[in-house]
């Protein structure tokens, strides 16, 4: 369900295609929730079905005809009732390589250091991507209307940061154990 109201605030921002939102959901909100690009669209098809969006065909030549996506207001006053209403849960964090670490001991060390070097570049990457794109789209402080995603964008940033920083120190650690 989570999904539908991402998707919901993503068009408070502007009207999208399913892609632009597949691709905005993968740039913008890569660390706060994941989603396929089949999910989306099942879940903006429902959305269509309950009122919460409306769409209106873009018509192209040589390529296919594309749906375009508006928030309704009743899709408005529902992701408002979430935000203020829906209980924040606990954060519930699934990270397929936190678990491979969790199992480094049945490899080498050189192993693990190699594992977590790369992991370490695709973070970075993120983070500079991420970095790169606030500060094109936020040169001055954001508007009230895109403070949400100029913290959410800050969070990405810290978080791979982080994620880097992790892996500078696991290294460390692996390098200092005996095998």
């Amino acid at each position: 369900m989570t999904l539908r109201y991402a998707l919901l605030g993503l068009l408070t921002r502007k009207s999208q295609t399913g892609y632009e939102l597949y691709q905005t959901f993968k740039q913008q909100l890569i660390y706060v929730w994941s989603s396929t690009h089949s999910q989306i669209y099942k879940e903006l098809n429902l959305m269509e079905k309950h009122g919460l969006i409306t769409y209106q065909w873009i018509y192209q030549k040589g390529s296919p005809n594309k749906k375009q996506y508006t928030i309704s207001y009743e899709g408005e006053k529902k992701l408002a009732e979430w935000i203020v209403h829906e209980q924040n849960r606990p954060l519930k964090m699934k990270d397929q390589f936190l678990i491979k670490a969790a199992s480094f001991p049945v490899i080498s060390k050189n192993e693990a250091i190699q594992l977590l070097e790369e992991v370490k570049q695709r973070e970075y990457d993120v983070y500079l991507q991420t970095k790169k794109w606030k500060e094109e789209t936020f040169p001055n402080a954001p508007s009230h209307k895109k403070t949400g995603e100029y913290i959410t964008a800050e969070f990405g940033i810290r978080y791979a940061k982080m994620y880097v920083d992790w892996c500078d120190w696991a290294m460390e650690v692996i390098k200092q154990v005996d095998e």
